[in-house]
């Protein structure tokens, strides 16, 4: 069976890694942006500099080395239930310079808004193959912890302090 779905490093993001094993220095993935391809399934394509069509980009709630596999990475993004009203087919993986370092197909899903009359909180995971994790920078920006009735945010600001706040549902 054929491959379908899959993750890959764009022309500039194997450069950028590239560059980052070869100095010695990280590459910091930040954002994850998702797009509907403007109705089409598309096919990751390595010459990529933007999603096709873009519907939603926000940091990162998750980025580390798979526990089962550690050549690979898993980066996690988070959307919650009162965004939405689009399709999603197509993933971005983007570095702190706004440069699309990974794209992804991905199995046709609706993301519904709450207006429509149905929401739901919705997580995104690209899993992509790198060489060298050593050479990306691994952190969580945003942490989701799920109690039965409430939602609960930690947002790191450093390393140091934490700022927790309830999102109302």
């Amino acid at each position: 069976m054929t491959v379908k779905y899959y993750a890959i490093l764009t022309n500039q993001g194997a450069a950028r890694l590239a560059n980052a094993t070869m100095l010695g220095s990280k590459l910091n993935l930040t954002q994850m942006a998702v797009g509907d391809a403007n109705g089409v399934l598309p096919t990751p394509d390595p010459a990529q500099t933007k999603l096709i069509n873009q519907k939603r980009i926000a940091p990162l709630n998750l980025l580390s080395v798979d526990p089962n596999n550690q050549s690979q990475i898993i980066a996690e993004q988070i959307i919650p239930e009162n965004e939405g009203g689009f399709w999603i087919r197509e993933i971005g993986l983007y570095d702190d310079e706004g440069v699309l370092i990974a794209v992804a197909n991905c199995p046709e899903t609706y993301k519904p808004q709450l207006q429509e009359g149905s929401g739901r909180t919705q997580t995104i995971r690209m899993i992509l193959v790198v060489t060298n994790t050593e050479a990306i920078t691994l952190k969580s920006t945003r942490l989701w912890f799920w109690q039965p009735a409430n939602m609960w945010m930690i947002k790191s600001q450093s390393t140091n302090s934490h700022d927790i706040t309830r999102t109302p549902r």
